[in-house]
Order: structure tokens, then C-alpha cells, then sequence
């Protein structure tokens, strides 16, 4: 197991109190800013509208929420008035990048009703919307440096197809995925991006979140070429929904991975759990490192 779950799961759970958050805390983003881990999470209310919550640790396991949460909050009308959904994060120079998808609120949900949108932010806490940056689409994450003298983005909640942009505004999508649903395997269903992609020696490491007949979300891996050509797919699924709050919540055995952080050493994974609650996962880095060396 390249994983282990943090013994004190789920770190993050909904609150009552928090009209914002009653429901599910889920599918959070996560960076690392002035040597604290940052994370920023969907928070669903009891009329099924999200919002976007902060929460910062000294540690990565011990959150404390915002007191100004919704740090991010849906607009009252047009293509957020249904919610902001399943944060990425992604750190370029000196800039945040926030994607997310934005949910018009009616059903059913089609290129028609959901998009792609993005904030910036330079302290992780104070935002600026900018708007819509690819129609149609949902489940994006964006690799911190160009490729081939472009900027990429990983994108897509059946399929995993690239866009790339010179200018982080204007974005053009490749017509053919780099990953597709595999009929009769655990990924037959849907293929979603997960956390942002980091580099090992000359590959990208891309884990994303998969889903079967049976409907049970899972956490697999890819690895990419620089021309984002996939070179190694996981036979076999990483994590599997096997904890109580893994099986049983809003939505039953889901593990949905969206947050992933170097740091002191370690891999930080950071996951939804049944579309109610967050919870962590930790490798050392020379532990990753040697698994992804033994796949190469």
C-alpha cells in the first residue's frame, strides 16, 4: 500500500452550526503557504448549494476552519447560482490558481449547466474571481510550470483531455483524451482529474479519481511524457473505500482525491470520504519516490 490513512480520520467534518456547511466538508484543495498546509474545501449546505471554506494546520493533520468562511461564495445568479464545486490549487511565481467548477443549479447536469472557472489569489485567503476559463466542462488541475512553452491544465469528469494556454485566460482543448474509461475494469465508469501533476525525474505524476459499474469511487495513477503522453496506468486501484467514513455518507464508498502537497518530507493526500467528510493519507518521499522508480 503506497498510503496510509491517518489513524484520526476524518479531519474535517460538516458543522451545524455553519448554516454553509451542514451537510458534507469534501474534495478539498491544498497547498503549503508560509509553512503551514492550506486547504480549501467544498462546503454543501441543506438546500444542496456549495460554497468554498478554508481551513489552515501547523501540522497537516490538525485543520482549524477560517472564522471568515466562505472565503469563496456562489453567486446569486448565473453560472455559479447552483454552487462552487472541487477545488484544484495550483502555485505559479508568486500566484494562486483556484480552479473550480461552477454549477448553474439546474438540472440535469450537462455542458450546458456546469464550467470550468478560476480565482487567484497571492495569501490563500483573499480571492479574485476570474471568471469562467473553459465552457462545458468540470474537474480541472493545473501543472505549475509550461510544457513546451504553454501552460497546461489536465481536465475532465468522464474523460482526462489537456488544454493548454499561453496566458492562463484563453484556453484551447485537445479533442482526444489522454485517458479514457476502460470497459469491465475499476476505472469503466468515469476517469476524473485529481490533484494537481508534479514531476518525477522526466515524467508527470498524475493521480486521479475513478469510478465502476458498481458506482465506487477510487484513486488511481498515471504517468505522463512531457507531451503529456501517458506512459504507465495502474492496473489496480491505490485506495479503495474500505473505513466507515470511506463506505458511509451523503454518497456511499467514495474516495475523491483533489489535494496533494510536498512537505517536511512527506506526500500529503487529502480526500473526500463519502461526499461528507475530509480526511488525509501520507507516503514519505522516499517511499514515493522508490514506488514511482519501480514503475518506470
Amino acid at each position: 500500500m503506497l498510503f496510509t490513512r491517518y489513524e484520526n480520520n476524518p479531519i474535517i467534518k460538516p458543522e451545524s452550526k455553519n448554516n454553509f456547511e451542514t451537510v458534507g466538508t469534501f474534495n478539498p484543495a491544498a497547498a503549503v503557504h508560509n509553512n503551514k498546509i492550506y486547504i480549501i474545501y467544498r462546503a454543501l449546505d441543506n438546500q444542496n448549494k456549495s460554497s468554498l471554506c478554508l481551513a489552515i494546520s501547523d501540522d497537516g493533520y490538525t485543520f482549524k476552519k477560517h472564522p471568515g468562511n466562505p472565503i469563496i461564495q456562489r453567486s446569486k445568479s448565473g453560472h455559479e447560482k447552483g454552487g462552487c464545486e472541487d477545488p484544484r490549487i495550483t502555485k505559479i511565481g508568486d500566484t494562486y490558481y483556484l480552479l473550480y467548477t461552477s454549477y448553474t443549479g439546474k438540472r440535469p447536469v450537462t455542458p450546458d449547466t456546469i464550467n470550468e472557472s478560476m480565482a487567484t489569489s497571492h495569501d490563500m485567503v483573499h480571492w479574485k474571481k476570474q471568471g469562467i476559463i473553459m465552457k462545458g466542462e468540470k474537474s480541472a488541475a493545473l501543472y505549475h510550470e509550461k510544457i513546451e512553452g504553454k501552460y497546461v491544465m489536465f481536465i475532465g469528469g468522464l474523460n482526462i483531455r489537456v488544454a493548454t494556454s499561453s496566458n492562463l485566460k484563453n484556453w484551447k482543448l485537445e479533442e482526444k483524451p489522454i485517458l479514457k474509461v476502460r470497459k469491465d475494469k475499476f476505472d469503466s465508469k468515469f476517469v476524473e482529474v485529481g490533484p494537481p501533476p508534479f514531476k518525477f525525474e522526466d515524467k508527470l505524476v498524475l493521480f486521479f479519481n475513478t469510478t465502476n459499474n458498481k458506482s465506487v469511487f477510487q484513486l488511481s495513477l498515471a504517468l505522463l511524457k512531457n507531451s503529456c503522453k501517458v506512459v504507465y496506468r495502474a492496473e489496480k486501484p491505490l485506495m479503495k473505500p474500505v473505513t466507515p467514513y470511506e463506505k458511509f455518507g451523503l454518497i456511499k464508498n467514495v474516495i475523491f482525491a483533489t489535494g496533494l502537497v510536498e512537505w517536511k518530507e512527506q506526500y500529503f493526500l487529502y480526500y473526500g470520504g463519502a461526499d461528507t467528510t475530509i480526511n488525509v493519507a501520507t507516503v514519505s518521499k522516499k517511499k514515493m519516490e522508490q514506488y514511482l522508480s519501480s514503475l518506470l
